[in-house]
């Protein structure tokens, strides 16, 4: 038996079953700045926005199909970095990794940093009013990441016991709404299911759209680092990234139709040509009319939980991805720090905390600029997912001796389908009305950093090629204990390194 089914074989008695593998994946996507964009792209684009989910929808399902491949060949705590290291070598797995959670903390972090309060607030009218008058109510969210932080670094993972019944109570509160709003009489009359009717005649109008639809469903492969722990992992992950993208998509599209035939689109700022379901007072507005005073009250309550467990989230996985990184020589070992007594990732934790904190004072929980901060944060999840697609092709052409407990079905079309939508989402990246470089400019910077360091790290500190794919065996050998490979054949793995 080669170490690789070894393995397979040893993940197959993990302790985490389906239903939490499940809210795993869904957990990051139901959060405010997911439900922002919808509201927005709905009321900017209507039945052609509900298109362009459709055909995100499509593309992120076949890139599920490369992230389970490769999570079973490497079912790693390392997911990202060691699919693209194994793949086409450690410059690219850095960039990747970095890409992928880094630069989207920076992003998406500050985005829900910012909106999980603001989300919420929006629909307790009183001391909503009171925080506006000093623009703080963003401030909330401020506050529930230094306290998770803070949390997290005593090795408290709030919410850890619970996280899937607010991702299922989130989720189903938005379902129940949408329901309701869709039986009763509509409020609005409008041209199509989902507010203006689908518009094909210039088809960059839908292309554009389909990086805001892209964000619906990015995050849910940050499932794949728990490979080690749940049982089964290689039929467990990809049924419950497949599920969960298909309870997203039905929950939003209920959602959207909903909203639509409820809540009257009106111009909140003719200044700016702002919508209403441009704006978080969209939440509130749909509550109201669906259930009342006491719907805005539950919403409202249902957006803070689920904004302090998605935070709580990023406060447990970013710091430890970061120390993984770390160990593996990626990032300076300070990273690999761990608090004597409680055993925590500080340094990473410190810095998952200030990243988003700062970025939020920086801009002063500006609203205007949280879109441009979500595409940012597609194209850099975008960039990653290509890098992984491609390590999982070249893997196949260079070793396809290795044990594949599962194989993405019809190779290389999901592969194919997949980069072909990333490409087109980060190219037409922008919707009518927004500035690209509002966008590609800060997206830009940070990849160009990433990259820089990258090389520099490799070549000048770690000393090795930075583009010379690392052996498979290589880092599965260092990924587990001596015990989880025992009667495996592992010195001269090790004396690779």
């Amino acid at each position: 038996m080669n170490l690789s089914s070894k393995l397979s074989s040893h993940i197959e008695k993990g302790k985490v079953g389906f239903p939490t593998t499940l809210a795993s994946s869904v957990g990051v996507i139901m959060a405010s700045p997911v439900i922002l964009t919808v509201t927005s792209g709905f009321g900017i684009g209507g039945d052609t926005f509900a298109l362009a989910v459709l055909l995100s929808f499509i593309m992120m399902q076949a890139q599920l199909t490369t992230f389970s491949e490769a999570a079973a060949i490497l079912p790693t705590s390392g997911s990202v970095y060691d699919y693209i290291s194994c793949g086409m070598g450690r410059f690219w797995a850095i960039t990747g990794a970095l890409s992928a959670y880094l630069i989207v903390h920076v992003f998406a972090g500050t985005a829900e940093t910012i909106l999980s309060g603001i989300m919420a607030l929006v629909n307790f009218e009183s001391l909503n009013t009171v925080l506006e008058t000093n623009n703080s109510s963003w401030m909330v969210g401020v506050g529930l990441v230094i306290a998770f932080g803070l949390l997290n670094a005593f090795g408290i993972e709030a919410f850890g016991k619970v996280e899937v019944v607010l991702t299922f109570a989130m989720w189903s509160t938005l379902v129940i709404f949408s329901l309701c709003g869709l039986l009763m009489p509509f409020h609005v009359s409008v041209d199509g299911w989902f507010g203006q009717e689908l518009n094909i005649s210039d088809p960059s109008l839908v292309l554009s759209f389909i990086g805001m639809a892209m964000f619906m469903f990015v995050g849910c492969e940050l499932v794949t680092p728990m490979a080690p722990e749940i049982k089964n992992s290689a039929k467990v992950i990809p049924r419950a990234m497949t599920i969960g993208l298909f309870g997203v998509a039905t929950c939003m599209f209920l959602f959207g139709a909903a909203l639509a035939n409820q809540v009257e689109n009106v111009i909140v700022d003719p200044q700016s040509h702002t919508s209403l379901l441009e704006t978080p007072m969209a939440i509130p507005a749909f509550a109201g009319q669906v259930m009342g005073d006491f719907g805005k009250y539950w919403i409202g309550i249902a957006l803070l939980l689920a904004g302090g467990a998605t935070i709580n989230t990023l406060m447990a996985a970013v710091p430890r991805i970061l120390y993984g990184m770390a160990l593996d020589g990626a990032l300076p070992r300070i990273f690999a720090y761990l608090h004597p007594r409680f055993k925590t990732p500080v340094f990473g934790i410190l810095v998952a905390v200030l990243i988003p904190c700062l970025h939020a004072f920086a801009i002063q929980g500006d609203l205007d600029r949280i879109i441009p901060l979500v595409l940012a944060a597609v194209c850099s999840w975008g960039t990653a997912y290509l890098l992984v697609t491609i390590s999982v092709v070249l893997l196949r052409i260079r070793r396809p001796d290795l044990h594949r407990a599962y194989r993405s079905p019809f190779f290389p079309l999901p592969q194919i389908i997949s980069s072909v939508g990333i490409i087109i989402a980060i190219i037409y990246i922008t919707p009518p009305g927004m500035n690209k470089s509002d966008v590609y400019v800060p997206f830009a910077i940070m990849l160009g950093l990433t990259a820089s360091y990258a090389l520099i790290w490799t070549v000048f500190v770690q000393k090795v090629n930075p583009f010379k794919p690392v052996d498979v065996e290589l880092v599965l050998s260092n990924s587990f204990s001596d015990e989880e490979l025992e009667g495996v054949q592992l010195e001269p793995l090790r004396n690779l390194a």
